[in-house]
């Protein structure tokens, strides 16, 4: 970006856009999707998605680990238009287990991938890229090892742990003492035994005391990972997200996630006005991981990765994964994104090639 001001004077042969009426923001930040595609078998490719939703930057949430992690670099995210950062998953094989229709698979099935040496050097070759670490505490996990593992590298390496939570066991009390400042918990808005709101409608003690310890908490919207009446009790009671995700992948990007437009449109329905929903896909995602780097700011000499936005009024209607609708008075709908000072031309997002994926 050159310069910012009220009116500037355009040098001749340059390309204007004409945003009249428009809201102009800084590119979005997604801190949470899944972007190694073909190798990650619901991974989807981040620049048509770019293209299409004013995001500009991206962190995929753990698709890989050390294993995978060198074939995500050189195949993906040195070739994609689109910022794209990574959180290293603390199994070595990350979530490429995923996707197999009839396959109930997580990556702490076996233990032995808890790979730290590799994960250790994987980490200080690519520190440009690898913004923190990923623990998937899935429902019915058998053991803690994993997070006690994902503490011990992100202590190793001096990086924020992300932890994937899920209806208990077990339960989120059992986390607490693996989580420290700068840490951040996604799919905050879960449903079922152990969620964030107790059966009285008020926030549940250990969460706010992982709050008051400085915890982060993201969205990390996807399908079943958020209950709209969960979100609204939460949101009422004054616990507002830290960050605004999607958990965007080839499973959710055609119904209930969509995008972070839709994203932002539902939080706003659920409480949270247009300026704080933005700033939760703005400069607090940049923030909470060391990603910063210039994205979701809007000033000169930082790349001109811009989002075009129509702020629409009328009656919308958002379904989630368990049958809860939610009423929208207003809605956001990307006009255009700028990425590098270029307008970006829409790309179809290229859908699942194969009928053994999940869907």
């Amino acid at each position: 970006m050159a310069r910012m001001a009220s009116a500037v004077e355009s040098p001749p042969g340059i390309p204007i856009v004409d945003a009249s009426g428009l809201l102009v923001t800084p590119g979005l930040v997604d801190c949470h999707v899944h972007a190694f595609r073909w190798g990650h078998l619901i991974s989807l490719d981040v620049d048509p998605v770019s293209s299409q939703s004013g995001v500009t930057t991206f962190v995929d949430g753990g698709s890989v680990g050390s294993l995978h992690f060198m074939a995500f670099r050189r195949f993906v995210i040195d070739h994609v238009r689109s910022n794209l950062y990574a959180l290293l998953n603390v199994s070595a094989v990350g979530q490429t287990v995923d996707g197999l229709k009839g396959v109930d698979a997580w990556e702490n099935d076996d233990l032995r991938f808890l790979h730290l040496d590799s994960a250790v050097e994987i980490v200080e070759k690519h520190r440009d890229r690898i913004v923190g670490i990923k623990v998937r505490i899935h429902t019915g996990l058998a053991s803690l090892l994993p997070m006690a593992a994902a503490r011990a590298l992100a202590n190793a390496v001096d990086l924020p742990l992300v932890v994937h939570v899920m209806k208990a066991p077990p339960v989120f009390q059992d986390l607490l003492p693996y989580l420290k400042a700068g840490d951040v918990v996604t799919h905050m808005y879960h449903p079922g035994p152990g969620c964030l709101v107790d059966g009285h409608g008020k926030i549940a003690p250990e969460y706010l005391e992982a709050r008051k310890r400085g915890v982060l908490f993201d969205t990390g919207t996807a399908r079943f990972h958020t209950c709209h009446p969960v979100a609204r009790a939460a949101i009422a009671e004054g616990f507002l997200p830290d960050t605004i995700s999607t958990d965007l992948c080839l499973t959710n990007y055609q119904h209930i996630t969509i995008d972070m437009p839709t994203t932002l449109t539902k939080f706003m329905a659920l409480g949270l006005s247009l300026e704080q929903a933005l700033q939760r896909a703005t400069i607090e995602p940049a923030r909470s991981l060391p990603v910063e780097r210039g994205h979701g700011r809007l000033a000169e000499g930082l790349a001109a990765d811009l989002a075009l936005f129509a702020v629409e009024s009328g009656e919308f209607s958002y379904e989630d994964f368990f049958g809860n609708t939610l009423q929208a008075g207003r809605r956001l709908v990307c006009r255009g994104t700028i990425k590098d000072g270029r307008l970006l031309t829409p790309e179809p997002q290229e859908p699942m090639p194969f009928s053994f994926m999940r869907r």
